[in-house]
């Protein structure tokens, strides 16, 4: 184990923003097979073309963005540790989080192939109870990494992101049910 985490913490140096993208990559793609497996149920009826859309959302957009941002907070002008913390996750969730939601929702319904106005329906009914959501798991869990070496924050958020990611690719998911149940009373 120690050789893996050697070997990964070497590519990291090596080559951050791409070690970050494919370990995003793999740990989105986990959370939405739990979503669709072990929560939804859905056996051999598992949609491939979500678990892609997430994947291409984890690993080519989230991951980039998260890798630059942390690294922007990394250079705020604080030098006592706690204060340095707290503005760090404050900014992260309060200022970050939203964007990276927004971008989730749209990125996701514009994948799907629908246009800006079902992304902004999606948004309407999603984004407050998520954003709610994030603040309880991921304030404190910010805070302590925070904490953490810089080159390992986004594998450690991927950790975390497993069961969150499974969280986001459900109401992602249940967006889209909404979406079919209107559509079919439209038709009615």
């Amino acid at each position: 184990m120690s050789g893996l985490l050697g070997a990964y913490t070497s590519f990291l140096a090596r080559r951050p923003v791409v070690g970050n993208m494919v370990s995003s990559a793999v740990l989105f793609a986990t959370g939405d097979v739990i979503a669709q497996q072990a929560i939804e149920k859905k056996g051999s009826k598992h949609d491939f073309a979500r678990t892609a859309r997430i994947v291409v959302w984890g690993g080519g957009i989230f991951a980039p963005v998260v890798n630059v941002w942390f690294r922007t907070l990394e250079k705020l002008p604080l030098r006592s540790r706690w204060p340095a913390t707290f503005a760090r996750v404050g900014l992260d969730q309060f200022a970050f989080a939203p964007f990276v939601l927004t971008g989730f929702f749209t990125a996701m319904t514009l994948m799907e192939g629908k246009d800006l106005k079902a992304a902004k329906a999606k948004w309407d009914t999603s984004f407050v109870p998520t954003l709610q959501a994030n603040w309880m798991l991921f304030i404190p869990f910010q805070i302590l990494n925070m904490l953490v070496p810089l080159q390992y924050r986004l594998l450690a958020i991927n950790a975390v992101n497993i069961p969150w990611n499974a969280f986001l690719s459900i109401q992602n998911a249940k967006s889209k049910k909404i979406e079919s149940v209107e559509t079919m009373a439209k038709k009615a």
